[in-house]
């Protein structure tokens, strides 16, 4: 049945899907970005300290340590932006939700009135047929 609510839950279910798919999106975000500091780890745990050699083998290894730290928290800096952005966007959804939800039961009870004058305007036609047949019936 058509409510003057259709629209309106329509609007606010698409809001409430596009809330859940940004959500989503961070989640893949934030898992592809802790494989990548998984494999930093790997590669900085592989970076073995020189044993011997000259001064400048050690100042490479020290610079390849560092770049690989700063990279990880580069990559922790991410990933913590994208769980405040999420933080954010499960309050917004939160209330795009609770707003569905209500523009849901208004609908649900439109549809119920719908539904009970259509009962009542039945009945009164069967009560008219009732009374039409009855007078034919004693007419006969």
């Amino acid at each position: 049945m058509k409510t003057k609510f259709d629209s309106v839950l329509k609007v606010k279910k698409n809001e409430v899907e596009k809330i859940e798919r940004n959500i989503q999106k961070i989640n893949v975000s934030i898992n592809m970005l802790k494989e990548k500091i998984k494999k930093l780890n790997d590669k900085l745990s592989l970076l073995s300290f020189p044993k011997n050699g000259s001064f400048s083998e050690f100042n490479q290894y020290k610079l390849m340590q560092n770049i690989l730290i700063d990279e990880i928290d580069n990559l922790e800096n991410q990933i913590n932006v994208l769980e405040n952005r999420k933080n954010e966007l499960f309050k917004e959804y939160k209330k795009a939700n609770i707003e569905y939800e209500k523009i849901k039961y208004l609908q649900a009870e439109e549809i119920k009135k719908l539904i009970k004058k259509q009962k009542q305007k039945e009945n009164i036609q069967m009560d008219e047929i009732a009374i039409l047949l009855r007078n034919k019936n004693e007419s006969n």
